[in-house]
């Protein structure tokens, strides 16, 4: 065998020990053996471990003894055997599912995980079960954080069938891979499976992997020389050591005494009053007493901006490192044991007040002091050992205490920290050394602006005018609502500061930043430690390609007191800006259900009048990235916004340091070219004033798609836009006008990922050949279903598609919550459910369906509630909710339904507005009649 060259083999045996002598071949010629349906009982599982004496193995039985007198064959069952003397570091997982056994396994660092599946057979009635059991792979997955995974056995899913479209929307669904369909291809006549009943063939095995997983698969094939059963093993060739090696993300952090962390009142009581007596301290600058309302070009007041911002961290900081020691204890100097203060905390004192005592009586080796040091440390040491061995329900004991306290913001943060955090990577495309990865990030993010760069100077520079300020001058008040509406609980910048610092800082701290803010405006000067940005690497898929540079994000840290700042001058932004009412994205008492709403009223509209809508939805690349500043800073003085506000964004951008962080080390500083800051406040604000010009343009033209005089020719959400016309023609030339503007803005059109629809009108015959629709000259791909905004449309406007990728996502939802909750309080998992399972994303948008699929989204829901209560599949649907005091899914709908129609009619948007006049709209008029059963109450006899 080649070096690093392993054979999984999945095979349905058909009872194991009548395929005993062909799993033993298996075993010879292969490292992992998964199979399906041992037919064994629950004592007779240790009969897999008899087979290779070599093989590990963990089996499940699909025999419920409990019931009584077992009747017929005991079918089902899985099996996963693994080759000891090369898998020596192998973790049985537990999956709590007779269908489903998995095995972790730790290669040189590399960790994979393996599992046998065997899914129900291909019938509507179980595609309920079907869905759900993947659902639970991808919530073991989930847990554990793992992004290299295969999934072999048997699917039942041929393809052509129904269980197969249903193991694709998945695999589409969570990225996922169905390998051997992929390298074998549907067209090669592959088979797994031969019926002994009808003689035919179908291709029922197969092998499911992660994206990280895929590319260390080199080769697939079917054993067809078994004689024992109706199926044929699947073999996958495997090069694991394709697969990058992890290190840990533990990363010693250098504000490790600032960071807010857990913190008792006594602590936060503490940190106020130290900042209080330092912040107060803190007066205004002498200096600056004549420049205090006009804009200052006097460069020497820069150094005292400095230390007036050098003062207020400080404080900030020397409160909260004094504040912060004596805390919490850390159990082995690694992170705060669970239930240490509940459980542990009071004996560790007595142990080591007892032994300190000991310590003073000259250690003796009898006596009444060693006999009181020894029982106290066997105390304490059993203590320990409960608390270590508890973790799962000591975290969980708490999250059930935060609930029923009303402490909703501890249970919310709380429950974020179950999710699993993998390693990073030991190299990224061939990189090891962390400063190396860290620069080669530096280079990623770096965008480059595609317009001419002209020499531009600092604000202060550029407006020399002592211009009256007084109607621009922040107050403490303004502060202190600015941090009111800020969340809790964000990574801190580089200084280690966040909200939390701020908040509770005492009352002298918004007086402070108010008179530093202003400031600040008064000189266009910011100071450099204020503007220093941390860049963090994040994984856009957890189980893709780790050592892949273009699967992460970047997200910056900014400094608290420049996110406050920030914060403030959206407020001003937005007194200013008028921004189109076909842009939906980032606006308030806006969201995507409003674009989608408005993008199916119009279709419908025109399809019912027999004339065919033609949508083209464009996709900017790196739209936010390539905002060019000259003309944002153009574009900000046309709408009268304030010179002094101006310029403070100048030079802001102009002097921004960012540097990538990566295991604890940083890359080079690098400043922005281009594109608003990631993470800014006022980055939203400023991209809708950037891309509202071409808004504006394609709605002054007279051609595309009107109703009642209100132009929808165009709709957007931030940077995805979709053009709507009744002619090709007229969407040529909205195109062109798209083409246009971007050329001249710098940004730049994704033709791969632009694609049009043709939406067929009603009663009329269809053109049977549409012309060329081309973006910057290449030809558009014509697609019959787009995802617009997570929902999917197809041609006939029908919600079907739409419908069954919400209740796919809802299995997954709730298997995921069933599994990582198991051990929660029922309040608690109803309390989860109710977060993750009732918000049925665009739910209020279906207005055409079959009473078929809304039945199964229907018992999806109710079954998502059973999983996460651990409830019988047989119990009532109504009485479980009743109990539980929450909606059922009829509820749940009405609701949703009735929210929608209120907030379009509350809605001041013209295009809102429209739709809220008019009668026809099938989808307000659909959800009416849900929120109409809802509040009027039957008629009295």
């Amino acid at each position: 065998m080649d070096s690093g060259l392993y054979r999984f083999a999945t095979f349905n045996c058909k009872n194991v020990k009548r395929s005993c002598d062909d799993v033993r071949n298996l075993c010879r010629s292969c490292d992992v053996v998964c199979l399906q349906e041992t037919w064994l009982m629950p004592h007779d599982v240790p009969y897999i471990g008899t087979i290779d004496s070599g093989f590990g193995y963990t089996a499940t039985s699909a025999v419920d003894t409990s019931a009584g007198i077992l009747r017929g064959r005991p079918h089902g069952g899985t099996a996963l055997l693994w080759r000891q003397s090369l898998f020596r570091q192998v973790t049985v997982i537990q999956c709590n599912n007779p269908r489903i056994c998995a095995i972790k396994i730790i290669t040189g660092d590399r960790p994979v995980i393996v599992m046998s599946v065997y899914l129900p057979t291909n019938t509507s009635d179980n595609l309920q079960d079907f869905t759900d059991c993947l659902s639970a792979v991808s919530a073991i997955v989930d847990e554990y954080g793992v992004e290299s995974v295969f999934v072999l056995g048997d699917f039942n899913a041929n393809p052509g069938e129904l269980f197969y479209s249903e193991l694709v929307s998945i695999c589409e669904d969570q990225s996922w891979f169905c390998i051997d369909v992929d390298m074998l291809g549907l067209d090669s006549g592959t088979y797994t499976f031969i019926s002994d009943v009808h003689g035919t063939s179908s291709w029922l095995d197969h092998c499911i992997a992660t994206r990280a997983a895929r590319q260390a698969v080199v080769g697939v094939n079917v054993e067809y020389d078994t004689w024992w059963s109706d199926h044929f093993p699947v073999i996958i060739k495997i090069h694991l050591h394709l697969i990058n090696p992890k290190t840990s993300t533990k990363v010693s952090s250098v504000n490790k005494d600032v960071v807010w962390g857990v913190k008792t009142d006594e602590q936060i009581c503490l940190y106020t009053r130290e900042c209080t007596n330092r912040l107060k301290c803190i007066d205004f600058p002498s200096e600056c007493s004549n420049c205090a309302d006009q804009l200052c070009g006097d460069r020497g007041h820069r150094h005292v901006l400095d230390k007036l911002y050098a003062d207020i961290v400080t404080a900030l900081r020397d409160a909260a490192a004094l504040a912060g020691r004596g805390g919490a204890r850390n159990c082995g100097g690694g992170s705060r044991l669970a239930g240490w203060s509940a459980c542990v905390g009071e004996a560790h004192g007595e142990a080591r007040a007892k032994f300190n005592m000991w310590i003073m009586c000259g250690r003796p080796k009898s006596g009444i002091s060693y006999k009181e040091m020894r029982d106290s440390r066997r105390v304490f040491k059993s203590r320990l050992k409960w608390c270590q061995k508890h973790q799962d329900q000591i975290k969980m004991d708490a999250l059930a205490a935060k609930h029923s306290n009303g402490d909703f913001r501890g249970f919310w943060k709380s429950t974020g920290r179950f999710n699993a955090r993998s390693g990073l990577p030991v190299s990224v495309e061939g990189v090891s050394d962390s400063v190396a990865i860290a620069n080669l990030f530096r280079d990623q993010f770096t965008v480059k602006s595609l317009l001419d760069p002209r020499d531009v100077d600092s604000g202060a520079e550029r407006n020399n005018l002592r211009v009256p300020l007084s109607a621009t001058l922040y107050r403490a008040k303004d502060v202190t609502k600015a941090l009111r509406n800020m969340s809790t609980g964000k990574s801190p910048g580089h200084d280690g500061l966040s909200v939390e610092h701020l908040r509770y800082a005492g009352p002298h701290v918004s007086r402070v930043l108010a008179m530093f803010y202003s400031l600040c405006v008064s000189h266009s000067y910011l100071p450099a430690d204020f503007m220093k940005t941390v860049v963090v690497p994040v994984v856009k898929n957890k189980t893709g390609d780790l050592s892949d540079k273009s699967n992460y994000r970047p997200i910056s840290l900014a400094t608290i007191i420049a996110k406050v700042f920030d914060g403030l001058l959206n407020t001003q932004l937005n007194k200013y800006i008028r921004i189109h009412d076909n842009q939906f994205g980032f606006r308030p008492g806006l969201s995507t259900e409003s674009a989608i709403l408005c993008l199916k009223h119009t279709v419908k509209y025109y399809v019912e009048r027999k004339t065919p809508v033609y949508a083209c939805f464009l996709d900017l690349s790196r739209a936010f990235d390539l905002v060019g500043y000259n003309l944002l800073w153009d574009k900000l003085k046309s709408i009268d916004l304030p010179q002094q506000f101006v310029n403070i964004f100048q030079y802001w951008y102009e002097h921004q340091l960012n540097s990538v962080r990566w295991a604890g080390a940083m890359s080079d500083p690098y400043r922005l070219e281009c594109g608003v800051r990631q993470g800014g406040l006022t980055s939203p604000t400023l991209f809708n004033l950037y891309i509202n010009g071409l808004i504006a343009e394609l709605s002054s033209q007279h051609v595309g798609c009107h109703i009642d005089g209100v132009c929808v020719n165009n709709l957007s959400y931030a940077d995805d836009m979709v053009l709507l016309s009744a002619s090709v023609c007229g969407l040529r030339r909205l195109i062109r006008t798209c083409e246009e503007y971007a050329g001249g803005h710098g940004l730049i059109y994704n033709v791969k990922k632009s694609q049009y629809m043709v939406f067929e009108a009603v009663g009329a015959r269809c053109p049977s050949s549409v012309p060329q629709v081309k973006l910057n000259g290449i030809h558009l791909a014509r697609v019959d279903s787009f995802k617009y905004l997570g929902h999917i449309l197809t041609t006939d406007l029908r919600d079907h598609a739409d419908m069954e990728r919400e209740r796919r996502a809802l299995s997954v939802r709730a298997n995921m919550l069933a599994r990582r909750f198991a051990q929660c309080s029922r309040g608690v998992k109803v309390a989860l459910f109710k977060a993750y399972c009732t918000s049925l994303y665009s739910c209020s948008l279906w207005a055409d369906y079959s009473q078929t699929c809304y039945s199964a989204l229907r018992v999806q829901y109710n079954n998502a509630f059973r999983a996460v209560l651990g409830l019988s599949r047989r119990c009532s649907a109504s009485g479980m909710f009743m109990e539980a005091r929450t909606d059922g899914f009829h509820a749940t709908m009405r609701k949703r339904a009735g929210a929608l129609v209120r907030r379009v009619r509350a809605s001041s948007n013209n295009v809102l507005a429209m739709i809220a006049q008019r009668h026809d709209c099938l989808i307000i008029r659909n959800c009416c009649d849900r929120h109409i059963s809802v509040h009027i109450p039957p008629r009295v006899l």
